[in-house]
């Protein structure tokens, strides 16, 4: 996968916090750059004012995320984010964290994400105006089929 190939993308500030003893940035607080990305990107696609409405959720049931190199308190980084498969109940979300000016993630997260109805307590299929949105951000270029 290429750069170009990511239609979203939400700038990072790295904060002095973020930076551990090694003086890098924190594996666990590049999970948290993926979760900006991730709110981001469903604002973007569904709306502000339509994010976790009616009790209408996305949760995350699998994460996997690889570290390819370090993220330095001076780089410039942002997170790219695309949904790639939408299944019945469920979608697939792949991000990088990209530092400005290179071609290669410092890390990627591909994330299994179902759709939860808060108030019945249960699982629910994801509604179509959703999958509208998600196809119209992603150009139509979202896989259907089951999600794994």
């Amino acid at each position: 996968m290429k750069e170009k190939e990511f239609i979203h993308e939400t700038p990072i500030q790295i904060r002095f916090n973020d930076v551990d003893g090694f003086g890098h940035v924190n594996n666990t607080v590049i999970q948290e750059y993926f979760d900006i990305g991730r709110v981001h990107y469903l604002q973007d696609a569904l709306g502000a004012d339509n994010l976790w409405k009616d009790g209408r959720h996305l949760v995350i049931v699998s994460n996997k995320t690889d570290f390819f190199q370090q993220t330095m308190p001076g780089d410039k980084v942002k997170v790219l984010t695309r949904i790639y498969q939408l299944g019945g109940k469920s979608l697939r979300m792949l991000q990088w964290v990209l530092k400005e000016g290179e071609t290669g993630p410092t890390a990627t997260c591909d994330s299994v994400m179902v759709g939860f109805n808060i108030v019945t307590g249960e699982g629910m299929v994801l509604p179509e105006d959703w999958r509208s949105d998600f196809n119209r951000l992603e150009k139509g270029r979202l896989i259907p089929g089951t999600v794994q």
